[in-house]
């Protein structure tokens, strides 16, 4: 199967690491192995919502790459959490606008589309997750 929904999910996955505002954050493909720290961003599950052939020998395709963030802070609100994880969010939003094409030459287009922010009391702590997907369009 030739994409390049792969290449894409590594480059943002090296691009969120490469964050000054998720400083500190565990970043993985998938999501963190056991024991996970209490800060990490996992670039997760593919998605492909469409595909189209736009001459005899391209392909356009366009897919969905999954992004989670977690913050867990003690003695914090779940107001502090969610400024936290918008915090975050504005950091992986900032990084995609400097680098739209994610570096990869035959992406066209790339979109940070946020989906879910939730936030609860968690042992001590309060824990929160943002859920998005970032949008790519490439030509094949």
């Amino acid at each position: 199967m030739s994409t390049n929904a792969f290449a894409a999910k590594g480059a943002l996955r090296d691009m969120i690491r490469a964050l000054p505002a998720l400083s500190g954050y565990q970043v993985t493909w998938g999501y963190p192995s056991r024991n996970p720290e209490r800060r990490w961003v996992f670039v997760g599950e593919i998605l492909w919502p469409e595909s189209e052939w736009v001459t005899n020998r391209s392909r356009e395709e366009v897919f969905e790459v999954s992004v989670v963030v977690n913050c867990q802070l003690s003695g914090a609100t779940s107001e502090e959490v969610e400024g936290e994880l918008q915090r975050m969010a504005a950091g992986i939003e900032d990084g995609m606008k400097a680098a739209p094409n994610l570096g990869i030459r035959s992406v066209v287009t790339s979109d940070f589309v946020p989906k879910k922010m939730t936030s609860f009391p968690s042992d001590g702590v309060y824990e929160g997750q943002f859920e998005a997907v970032v949008r790519v369009k490439a030509r094949l």
